[in-house]
């Protein structure tokens, strides 16, 4: 159970490292978006880059309950409202790829996780 949490903390880490990467050093293009959306965009690369190291700490140190339950919340947040999305626009096979990898995990990591406090093991 412990090695699941750590390599999905690790995935969901280099994740929004990626994201947060790709979006913060992204060219702008003014045909495509304004300067303010350009601007918010970028501002929330920075937070997904920043919350890596976050998954990165809570990899190495499981027990940081707080940070671990906060993380995994707002993962699980960011699925359904993906999910609610869709009616939108049609779901492709990598949308839902992506929802359910920020659903189910989550749960998951958030079950052993509690199971794992109960029992004394972390």
């Amino acid at each position: 159970m412990l090695l699941f949490i750590r390599i999905f903390l690790v995935l969901y880490g280099l994740i929004a490292a990626a994201t947060g990467f790709m979006g913060a050093t992204a060219k702008y293009n003014s045909a495509a978006t304004d300067p303010m959306t350009d601007n918010n965009h970028r501002y929330v690369a920075a937070i997904w880059m920043a919350t890596s190291l976050a998954f990165f700490y809570v990899a190495w140190n499981p027990s940081e309950t707080a940070l671990f339950r906060f993380l995994m919340v707002a993962v699980f947040i960011g699925g359904l409202v993906r999910a609610a999305a869709l009616v939108n626009y049609p779901a492709t096979p990598f949308l839902i790829f992506l929802i359910l990898i920020e659903l189910i995990p989550t749960a998951l990591m958030l079950w052993f996780q509690t199971k794992l406090l109960n029992s004394g093991s972390l």
